[in-house]
């Protein structure tokens, strides 16, 4: 896999004798994979869902674009990496305003935070969903769960990529078979695609369309991204930077583009087993009920399966993330299984506050706080990054210039005027 995600990178003519990666570039390789499954945690899974089954197909082209925007800052926050050998966190440290660096360091932990929330949440739900677990116990299973997987990989990064690929895999596969449960028109998929419009025109359509993007680009995935590359590519010969990113580039491409198959999955079987029902979908436990009614109780079992493993990965890769921002922004060295302690459990004293003042009802409103966090704090990720890449005494002869560097800088003021708009709406009265 690794020799053909480099050959796809135009690195053919740098292959070592018997068509073999040099083994600093193949080292590169993975990287993407950890990050990916931050794009389809219960966050997006509670947004694709809500989308797909109250609008159909309609806004599945939303999911593609978030994509988009996604892989695009993705691939600039691997450039960035390899270009300087060091990490988002450390080098907006040494190279912005501290009151910025400051402010990028609490964003990114409350970003941090508001994912675990979503992962114990949506584990919680799964468990719930699978064998009738209370929501409490089902938070404190999933932390455990979480921390019993860190233990076992022991800061192994190859191990963590092991058993990451493994939950990606259950929850692609998952997905393969209610699709197929599904049987959806095709015919009708890339009608209703090509026609967003029919949804963004409905208040509700359009702030479901800022969900789906903001629960898309994760601030701490930018993070993590930048870490892992900068210690893979340790002793990377200068020469080799520029293939260095292609192969870097190729593996996000493909890693990322599962997690959108997936995404898109998820809303495409909302849109053909859920859309026109008559049931009013407002939840993953509605929608596990509806796809059991819909499609079998067997496809309701996988869903929550599916659902299990994307939280679980996802909030695996948010302690690694975690512990990028700790060494980048020098406060405090933990281990990777201190901070799962301690962020599992500061999360889950909040989860279990707030479904205690809740009575356990409606859990997915935590799910929807979650990702208005994570949307907040995303700007003061994006922030630094073009700052950084835009900086010839940064990036040297990879500075980001011309088409590219206005694409960045539009994407982002796009995202924060998004983000400005989220919060006035937020703000207004009933």
């Amino acid at each position: 896999m690794s020799e053909l995600i480099y050959a796809i990178s135009g690195g053919k003519a740098a292959l070592q004798d018997g068509g073999k990666m040099p083994a600093g570039l193949r080292r590169l390789i993975g990287s993407g994979l950890l990050v990916a499954v931050g794009y389809i945690d219960p966050g997006n899974w509670a947004t694709d869902i809500a989308g797909g089954s109250r609008f159909g197909y309609h806004l599945l082209m939303v999911v593609f674009l978030a994509a988009f925007l996604a892989l695009g800052f993705q691939v600039l926050v691997s450039r960035l990496a390899l270009a300087t050998g060091q990490d988002l966190a450390t080098l907006t440290v040494r190279h912005l305003p501290r009151p910025l660096a400051r402010t990028a360091w609490l964003a990114g932990e409350a970003a941090i935070l508001a994912t675990a929330l979503a992962e114990l949440i949506g584990g919680a739900i799964a468990l719930r969903l699978l064998f009738g677990i209370p929501l409490m116990a089902g938070v404190a299973m999933t932390g455990a769960g979480t921390y019993a997987v860190l233990l076992f990989a022991r800061n192994n990064a190859e191990r963590h990529e092991r058993i990451i690929g493994l939950l990606l895999a259950i929850v692609s596969v998952s997905f393969v078979y209610l699709l197929f449960q599904a049987n959806p028109a095709w015919t009708e998929v890339a009608s209703g695609a090509a026609q967003p419009t029919r949804a963004l025109r409905s208040p509700e359509g359009f702030m479901i369309a800022l969900g789906i993007i903001g629960a898309t680009l994760m601030p701490h995935n930018l993070y993590l991204h930048s870490g892992e590359l900068a210690q893979r590519a340790h002793g990377l010969p200068v020469a080799m930077r520029g293939m260095a990113m292609r192969v870097a580039r190729s593996d996000t491409v493909f890693s990322l583009g599962i997690a959108t198959l997936v995404n898109a999955a998820i809303m495409i079987v909302a849109a053909a087993s859920l859309s026109g029902t008559g049931v009013a979908v407002s939840s993953l436990d509605q929608a596990h009920a509806a796809i059991g009614k819909t499609l079998g109780v067997g496809a309701a079992i996988v869903f929550a399966v599916a659902l299990y493993a994307a939280g679980q990965s996802s909030t695996i890769t948010g302690v690694l993330a975690g512990k990028v921002l700790s060494k980048g922004f020098s406060t405090g060295g933990w281990s990777d299984r201190r901070r799962a302690l301690v962020t599992r459990a500061v999360a889950g004293v909040a989860a279990m506050g707030m479904l205690a003042y809740t009575g356990g009802q409606d859990p997915d409103q935590l799910l929807v706080l979650s990702q208005v966090i994570l949307s907040l704090a995303l700007p003061f990720a994006l922030v630094p990054l073009v700052m950084l890449a835009v900086r010839r005494e940064v990036m040297g002869s990879f500075v980001l210039r011309g088409v590219w560097r206005a694409l960045a800088i539009a994407a982002t003021t796009a995202i924060i005027l998004l983000d400005g708009y989220l919060l006035l709406v937020q703000a207004m009265p009933g």
